[in-house]
């Protein structure tokens, strides 16, 4: 890139087309594309190139338009029309039957408030605990489109039951806590991989519609139990959409990072520590995080939830913290100081995490706002994988939280202060 400009052949690596395609599209699309020159006369194209021919993409490649169809949509600028009424019409959500396995923790609360604004059918809590369960109902008042069924994830029976005549599966339920797991390994397996693969046989027994599994920036490279019960899982909702047969069903990951204010979350912790005057446990000063807001998670979810067409594994482009720095900050807005005490590494537990390895950046596409990880299995080539606004990442460096860039002090302090967590 010169001076914020692509070359032809920077262009083409990044938005995944040959030279000769790119030429074509040009006179094609004269009146939609108009490149830069340089004194030398070569093509030089801006970040506004780079949308408009992505959209070309979508339209002739994906969308399959014809080229007089794609320039009578892009030329009358109907495209982000087309796009918002296509949006409109086809909510997701309105009218539909929801599952929610896990659905009293509290990112499936989340889920759950958000998902009444669109007006599905029913909502369904799956979930073990009816005291949670109880709380969830007094939380939310008494709804006529919510149920709440008692039951775990390693009772395929059970689950079909509670699917009967269900379209979209959000499958939350889980063993999370990286130490639990590591004590009591088979259980981790029971719940997080039988019960997943419990989750897939179910849903393709009701042929329910789609089903997002929510796994976490631990599965990549994992070193606990808890990271590779996750990996399984992604493994097991990946190949789900191999053998399903001529059912409708598609199956599709979401990598979260720290959602920041959930329950076992550091942020409680923390500030729990510091109002009655313990010392704030931290397993290192050098320990680094991706975080993302609850709200930020639950709308990643859905976009993952419309995108998906089986076998990804979708990844929001998180912001990096420095766990010392978010203790630092905590400290600041409370104006309590008080001992920080290193911990160390607990069992299975890493200074730092990853949300892609270096073999899946291969088959990632990326958009501005997220990652998307195709399957690695040939036979899903019937699979027609295309996204609005996806291009080839750039550079081979995989995505790590050990070197940021970093949120700064004041940053996390607006970032916590718009998430309402100070």
């Amino acid at each position: 890139m010169n001076n914020g400009f692509l070359t032809i052949g920077e262009l083409c690596q990044r938005i995944g087309v040959k030279e000769y395609t790119l030429r074509y599209w040009e006179r094609e699309f004269s009146d939609f594309l108009k490149p830069y020159r340089s004194k030398g006369g070569h093509r030089r194209y801006s970040e506004d190139e780079v949308k408009r021919l992505l959209r070309i993409k979508e339209l002739v490649r994906d969308k399959e338009y014809t080229i007089k169809g794609a320039r009578k949509i892009l030329n009358n600028n109907e495209y982000d029309k087309e796009e918002e009424n296509s949006s409109q019409k086809g909510n997701l959500f309105l009218g539909k039957k929801i599952l929610i396995t896990g659905g009293t923790g509290t990112v499936g609360k989340e889920i759950t408030r958000h998902l009444l604004t669109s007006h599905p059918s029913v909502i369904r809590i799956y979930s073990r605990d009816e005291t949670k369960q109880f709380q969830m109902n007094q939380q939310f008042g008494e709804k006529n489109n919510i149920r709440y069924f008692i039951g775990d994830v390693r009772d395929e029976k059970r689950l079909k039951m509670a699917m009967e005549g269900v379209d979209i599966i959000f499958h939350l339920a889980a063993l999370k806590h990286v130490t639990s797991c590591e004590y009591n390994p088979f259980e981790a397996i029971n719940t997080n991989i039988y019960g997943s693969q419990n989750v897939i046989n179910a849903a393709m027994q009701v042929n329910a519609e789609k089903v997002i599994f929510t796994s976490t920036d631990k599965a990549v490279n994992p070193t606990s139990t808890m990271g590779a019960t996750k990996l399984m899982a992604e493994k097991l909702f990946t190949a789900a959409n191999y053998y399903k047969g001529k059912r409708r069903t598609v199956f599709a990951s979401v990598r979260f990072g720290n959602v920041l204010g959930s329950r076992g979350s550091v942020i409680p912790l923390f500030k729990n520590q510091l109002t009655n005057g313990k010392s704030i446990t931290i397993t290192s000063k050098k320990m680094t995080r991706f975080i993302m807001s609850l709200r930020g998670a639950v709308k990643f979810i859905f976009k993952a939830t419309l995108l998906a067409k089986g076998g990804e594994v979708f990844v929001q482009k998180m912001p990096v913290v420095k766990i010392i720095d978010l203790v630092e900050v905590l400290e600041s807005v409370l104006g309590l100081h008080n001992n920080i005490k290193e911990v160390g590494i607990k069992p299975g537990e890493k200074l730092y995490e990853e949300v892609m390895t270096k073999d899946e950046q291969t088959r990632a596409l990326e958009r501005d706002d997220m990652y998307i990880i195709l399957p690695a299995l040939k036979d899903m080539g019937t699979i027609k994988h295309f996204y609005p606004d996806c291009y080839l990442p750039q550079g081979n460096n995989h995505r790590s939280s050990e070197k940021g860039p970093f949120l700064t002090k004041e940053q996390i302090k607006q970032f916590l202060e718009k998430e309402r967590l100070i």
